[in-house]
Parts: C-alpha cells; sequence; structure tokens
C-alpha cells in the first residue's frame, strides 16, 4: 500500500509501536508544499536517510546532547519522515509543535535508570546518578502477528556515566519499553449494552438431520420474506429451517471459489460460441478453403466477444445510475436555458443617453 498525502501531513505521531514501514517510502515533493496559510508545515528527509526502526519512542525519558541544563525530558511526539523528537518539558525553539521543543533524533541520549556508584575521594557516601546510553543495539526486528506490529528488544551497549563493575550485569542492559496508560473505563449510559443483553441466545440454528440423504422438504422462501413485512397477513412457522433455501442470499458472492466457477462458466459459453461460428462457415465455403472459413469464424467470433464485452459494460453503467445522472444533467441543462431566455425576454432597459434601437426591430 503507497504512502499517501494525508499521511504525509499527519506524520507527527504520539504512538510508540512500529505498525508499518510506510514512512520508507518516497512521494512526490509537491506534497511539502503549503497551498494556503492553513496547510501545516511539512518536513521530510529523503528516505535513504529516514530511521527504519525507532528505538526513542513516545514515553521515553531522554535529555539533548549540547543541552547545558541537561534536563531530563519525555518525548511526547515523532516524526518518522524528518527524523525529529518531539519533548515536552523544555522551551520550546524554532520548529516548535504547540509548546513541545523539536530536536533530531541524534541529539537525544536515551535514559537507562538511576544507578549508585562510589564515592568520591572526599566522601564516604555512594552516589546515585542517571544513567543514559550512548549506544543502542536491537535484536532482529520481526512481526507479531498477536500484537499486530513489529517487535524487538533494545539494549545499552554503552552508557555515560560509565557503570561500575558492581552494576554491571551480564552483557548489555536491556532497555524497557515505556509502559502505556491504561485505557480509562467510561461510565455506563442509555445506549450501553447490559451484560446480559450480549450474552443472551437470540438465534437457534436450525437441528440438522440424521440422515444427510433425506430429500428436502418443499418450502417457499418468499412466504419468509412476505412474512417479514407483514407477519399478521401472512403467518409463517418459524419452527421451518428455511436458512437451506437461503443459502444464496446468506452466502458470499464474491468468493474465490464461486468467483472462478463463473470464469470456468463464462469460457465454456465461449468455446460453444466458438464451435458455433465455426460450424456456421464450414457449412457453406462459398470458394473459400476450410482454413480461410475458419479465419473469418474466428474473426466473427471475436468480434462478437468485444460487442458483448461493450454491452456489458454498458449494462452496467445503467445499473449504477449513470444514465439516469445524464438524463438529470439534461434536464438541469434545459431548465436552465430556459430561465436564461425568460431572464433576456424579460430585460428592460432604463432610459438612458446614448441609446440606439436596431432599425432590424423597428
Amino acid at each position: 500500500m503507497p504512502l499517501t498525502a494525508s499521511q504525509v501531513r499527519t506524520a507527527i505521531t504520539s504512538k510508540p509501536w512500529t505498525k508499518d514501514l510506510l514512512h520508507m517510502q518516497p512521494f512526490p515533493l509537491n506534497w511539502l508544499k503549503r497551498h494556503s496559510f492553513k496547510d501545516p508545515v511539512v518536513k521530510a528527509v529523503k528516505p535513504q536517510d529516514r530511521i527504519k526502526y525507532w528505538n526513542i519512542v513516545p514515553g521515553d525519558r531522554v535529555r539533548v546532547i549540547g543541552d547545558k541544563e541537561e534536563k531530563l525530558l519525555e518525548v511526547a511526539k515523532i516524526n518518522k519522515l524528518s527524523n525529529r523528537v518531539y519533548l515536552k518539558g523544555g522551551k520550546p525553539k524554532a520548529g516548535k509543535e504547540g509548546d513541545l521543543r523539536n530536536v533530531h533524533y541524534s541529539r537525544c541520549q536515551l535514559f537507562i535508570g538511576d544507578f549508585e556508584f562510589p564515592a568520591q575521594a572526599n566522601s564516604t557516601e555512594p552516589r546515585t546518578l542517571p544513567v543514559f546510553a550512548t549506544r543502542v543495539g536491537t535484536s532482529n526486528p520481526f512481526w507479531h502477528p498477536m500484537l499486530a506490529r513489529y517487535h524487538w528488544d533494545r539494549f545499552a551497549a554503552g552508557t555515560t556515566p560509565r557503570l561500575p563493575t558492581a552494576a554491571k550485569t551480564t552483557g548489555s542492559i536491556k532497555i524497557p519499553w515505556p509502559k502505556q496508560p491504561d485505557r480509562p473505563k467510561q461510565d455506563a449510559t442509555i445506549y450501553t449494552s447490559k451484560a446480559e443483553d450480549v450474552t443472551a441466545i437470540t438465534y437457534v440454528p436450525f437441528a440438522l438431520p440424521a440422515d444427510t440423504d433425506a430429500a428436502v422438504s418443499e418450502i417457499d422462501e418468499n412466504k419468509y420474506i412476505q412474512s417479514v413485512l407483514k407477519p399478521d397477513a401472512r403467518p409463517y412457522d418459524p419452527a421451518v429451517p428455511v436458512e437451506i433455501h437461503l443459502s444464496k442470499e446468506l452466502s458470499n458472492p464474491h468468493s474465490r471459489a464461486k468467483k472462478q466457477r463463473r470464469w470456468q462458466a463464462a469460457l465454456t459459453r465461449q468455446r460453444e460460441l466458438l464451435k458455433v461460428y465455426v460450424q456456421n462457415e464450414l457449412k457453406d465455403l462459398k470458394g473459400r478453403t476450410r482454413h480461410e472459413a475458419r479465419a473469418e469464424a474466428v474473426w466473427k467470433w471475436r468480434e462478437r466477444l468485444a460487442a458483448d464485452i461493450r454491452e456489458e459494460k454498458k449494462r452496467r453503467w445503467i445499473h449504477r445510475g449513470g444514465e439516469a445522472a445524464v438524463e438529470r444533467r439534461k434536464v438541469r441543462r434545459a431548465r436552465k436555458e430556459r430561465k436564461q431566455d425568460e431572464r433576456l425576454r424579460g430585460l428592460v432597459l432604463k432610459d438612458a443617453p446614448n441609446q440606439v434601437i436596431p432599425t432590424a426591430t423597428l
């Protein structure tokens, strides 16, 4: 599925999960142009420069490299087309999104947690310092069918400050993904279905006969349909298993098996029609060879198929309201011309100088 213009305009998202890789696809550059002051400012980098799997997502806490305050900020939104991260808790700068600060992905250092460090030389108490990841490694991403998104684990391959020996673990430090807030529980309203109504059994299918080869009783499905419209005038026995007589109405006509069956039936009709044309031409050769007569039959058969296709297209056009729409346009056009003619005939000019009456009308 290609990337659309609306997805480009709404590329800023607050969702942390990667459900697709559409942001890696190229798109026309004219989608970035603003045609009015109401259009949002859209920026994007080249597809080869975009980040495929994001390790800094909304909900994470980071610090900005080069920021003198070294303040811990929370990621609110990300833009996968421009590789920008929107942070809340800091001072908004150029390229802000509301009250959010806009920085590049490469300037963000992921916060791992607070770790205990040994005391300094002039102190005896241990220190607790925030630790950030300087290099982030990942496992192989894979598609999770239950979660309907790509999933991978991220690890801190390098940290600052460097962890002491006591705080190190075997291998790299696994960085957990941010926890999403629970959905607020909605209060029940008059439109909320009750639990007993949801679990109530409103339809009981009929019991299948033990003998599958037994004859089915003759039942007219039209009586069942008419009883729905006027149940008092046309009583109907609900115990009769009428579902088997409505298999055509209740089944999907666009299934692969039915499409293939219709296609095979159409091929059979075309072959039978070709045989008829060939037999008719071979009955009376009219000085032609059998090969020439067969070739003319094939030509007529192909012309007949093309005419059938044109007729079928016209029938479908009429069925979906194309002919009725043309008639409505004709009526509107005629009404518009009639009203314009009436206005011109009823037009009266005020007396004014330099008015000349054409001699042809005298």
